[in-house]
């Protein structure tokens, strides 16, 4: 998903005695649970569906596509990791897609093997997958399916109370402006949950976001630590650019010399530049525990 949303070179229970408060349970994915937020009426599923290992010989083989069709859905070079993120949702936090460090229990081929998708739906969805808040559960419970029989999947979720970031409003009030109806996005990663991300060498441009995903997005993109949930209360789409605060050390030849976890840090910092602040706290954290996942049968 989305791991490192979309690898940036571009993006989703039981309960342990003592630890974990119930949570939805999915042991099988031929359905969504009877709780995900606008669950849809009938067992989605693509009609034909072709799985392929991406073996192009180059090291990173180009970066990774999601492209949703007017009959089907398309990914190249993507892992599965990734398309398990796009698959689920978390049912609490607000997040738009479980983070790397909220799925756990996926193999490491699952993170490393690419795969080639393409996914056909039948005539008789293609007028409802039209619809784009549809085509959202549609693509959803068609994914769930598509794992379930073809990479024999099964998961469950657990949630627990951990520490976070709550993302709320500092104060004067936000300092970025609402996305106009008409707007053309430059080009960028096309995020699965809608809108447009371009990761920077000092941070990261997005467009058309809600704060809900910005907010998902700032923790996959700077390895916070922590879980951001947002807190804003904003309810519309934005246009956001978020740079590092702290200005990047020169080396003798010019260019940067700064760590990850440094520019990652003042990525942080930089939040405050833009009207918000990330305020420590605990609540309520949902995981995703893989439980069984294969390569994909083949075609």
């Amino acid at each position: 998903m989305i791991g490192k949303v979309l690898a940036f070179g571009l993006v989703c229970a039981g309960m342990s005695v003592g630890q974990m408060a119930a949570a939805p349970a999915v042991t099988a994915m031929g359905a969504a649970p009877a709780t995900d937020t606008a669950a849809p009426e009938k067992a989605y599923a693509f009609e034909v569906v072709s799985m392929r290992r991406n073996i192009s010989g180059s090291p990173d083989r180009g970066a990774p596509q999601i492209e949703p069709m007017p009959d089907g859905y398309r990914v190249k070079n993507m892992s599965l990791h990734d398309i398990v993120l796009t698959a689920f949702a978390p049912h609490i936090g607000g997040s738009v897609f479980f983070t790397s460090d909220q799925i756990k229990g996926i193999p490491e081929w699952a993170e490393s093997e690419r795969y080639d998708i393409d996914a056909r739906i039948s005539d008789a969805d293609r007028a409802e997958w039209q619809k784009p808040e549809a085509q959202k559960v549609m693509l959803r419970a068609m994914l769930h399916a598509m794992l379930a029989d073809r990479c024999k999947l099964a998961v469950h979720r657990e949630v627990k109370e951990s520490m976070v970031y709550s993302l709320e409003l500092a104060k004067g009030g936000p300092k970025f402006k609402e996305s106009t109806p008409d707007e053309v996005f430059p080009a960028g990663i096309k995020l699965p949950w809608g809108g447009v991300v371009i990761p920077t060498g000092d941070g990261m441009r997005m467009y058309g976001t809600t704060m809900a995903s910005f907010a998902t997005v700032l923790a996959e993109r700077t390895n916070a630590g922590h879980t951001i949930q947002d807190k804003t209360g904003l309810t519309g789409k934005y246009d956001i650019t978020l740079k590092a605060e702290a200005p990047l050390s020169a080396s003798p030849g010019g260019q940067a010399a700064v760590s990850e976890s440094e520019l990652n840090a003042a990525m942080l910092a930089g939040v405050e530049a833009l009207g918000l602040k990330l305020v420590t706290t605990k609540a309520q954290v949902e995981m995703l525990m893989i439980d069984h996942l294969e390569r994909p049968s083949e075609n």
